[in-house]
């Protein structure tokens, strides 16, 4: 449904992103992922033709994004960052509007219209001005926007920032509602938030494309980390924390209880490393005289992963 061949683009002398190459299948839910400023919104505006590419190429089931933009932009439907949005209209009469201007005949505008604000569970405050609404109502607007005409492919950029954890759950209940229906791609640097959403996932990092996961293999990479908190009480901080730099200086400190002069920490291993390690931190923490309170295992999360695979 979209396929992205060597995609480069360069502001001046600066390389926004990097020979990206990915496909999309037609019905998918697939996560385009990456830290603030690798590079994802630089490739959303490219595919929607808001930006056109230094190199490569992008198609919209079958038709080149750029000799055919027109024909393109009406496979696509868009929701950026900050929707498109005119506060002094109501709903209603903002979706009309972009439904004229899609070309919508307007015979079928009505029905259009009811299907979009029913799927966007919107229909309640439809006669409610825009700029009363709620950024989760806002977001719903600009989905609906994006749907109206019922384009095979949908976009979304950083569709659950600045959302609640009420209205994150809404909104993921929305975007799963779509699958199978449209072609969805999504942007975020939420990594975990997405996982529960998408079929498949692109990481980006500084432009390039790091990896391109199924579900299937990115549960397998899930499985190649384990995360082990310790918690250490020692004499004194600083003679804490550097012993245990000395094992790992990759540690993530987090909790430092100073009346007990103990610390919380996070290593990230490898689940073969984890017993010559635990002989490590045993014979050391005897030898320097402190004192082991506690020692267990956690899932790693995506996020973790990520910010370890860049190491």
């Amino acid at each position: 449904m979209i396929t992205v061949d060597n995609l480069t683009k360069y502001y001046g002398d600066k390389l926004a992103i990097s020979n990206l190459k990915f496909e999309l299948k037609k019905g998918e839910i697939v996560g385009l992922l990456g830290l603030n400023g690798s590079g994802k919104t630089t490739t959303i505006r490219i595919l929607t033709g808001f930006l056109i590419p230094t190199e490569g190429s992008v198609s919209i089931d079958g038709i080149n994004n750029f000799s055919e933009p027109i024909e393109a932009k009406k496979k696509i439907g868009y929701l950026p960052e900050t929707p498109p949005l005119y506060e002094d209209m109501d709903i209603e009469s903002y979706l009309t509007y972009v439904a004229k201007i899609k070309g919508i005949d307007d015979s079928k505008i009505e029905s259009e219209l009811k299907r979009v604000m029913e799927k966007t569970s919107v229909t309640d405050v439809s006669q409610k001005l825009i700029a009363h609404l709620s950024l989760g109502y806002r977001k719903r607007v600009g989905i609906a926007q994006a749907l109206l005409g019922n384009p095979p492919v949908i976009i979304m950029d950083e569709p659950i920032s600045g959302l609640d954890p009420k209205q994150i759950l809404e909104m993921r209940n929305m975007i799963t509602g779509l699958k199978g229906e449209h072609t969805v791609l999504v942007s975020s640097h939420i990594l975990s938030e997405v996982y529960k959403t998408c079929d498949r996932f692109l990481f980006i990092h500084e432009g390039k494309l790091l990896y391109n996961y199924s579900r299937v293999e990115l549960d397998k990479e899930l499985t190649k980390y384990s995360n082990l908190e310790i918690s250490i009480k020692g004499k004194t901080k600083e003679d804490t924390i550097q012993f245990l730099k000395q094992i790992d200086p990759n540690v993530e400190i987090i909790n430092i209880e100073e009346e007990l002069l103990s610390l919380a920490l996070h290593f990230t291993l490898k689940p073969s490393d984890q017993d010559s390690f635990r002989e490590t931190l045993y014979s050391t923490v005897k030898q320097n005289g402190l004192v082991l309170q506690y020692f267990k295992n956690q899932d790693l999360t995506l996020e973790q992963i990520f910010l370890t695979t860049l190491r």
